[in-house]
């Protein structure tokens, strides 16, 4: 079995034991949505600030990059009833992704 082939393997089973659910992915600008995006969110995201790591408002959500190739601000993740609206990708190892979003409550 190939390197590139055990990668694969182990994001697959990362995600699938970690995973809190499938999302939907609206980009901006009307194009068509991606359904059925496994995610990993996480609350409450820790940043890199000035003085070291800092507790944010903002919700990450990761994402395996062969089930949804690229984000941009300004997207909406849609998961478990809820709206993430895509403020920036902090996130990208050409495999996984992570994008903090911030939640438009209704």
């Amino acid at each position: 079995m190939s390197w590139a082939a055990m990668r694969d393997r182990m994001h697959q089973r990362v995600v699938a034991h970690l995973k809190d659910g499938c999302a939907e992915y609206q980009p901006s600008g009307g194009l068509p949505s991606v359904r059925g995006v496994e995610v990993m969110v996480d609350e409450n995201l820790m940043q890199n600030g000035p003085d070291g790591m800092i507790p944010t408002e903002a919700t990450g959500i990761t994402w395996r990059k062969a089930q949804l190739q690229d984000v941009t601000r300004g997207g909406v993740f849609l998961h478990a009833g809820r709206r993430f609206i895509v403020e920036q990708k902090i996130m990208d190892d050409g495999h996984m992704a992570t994008a903090a979003c911030m939640e438009v409550k209704p």
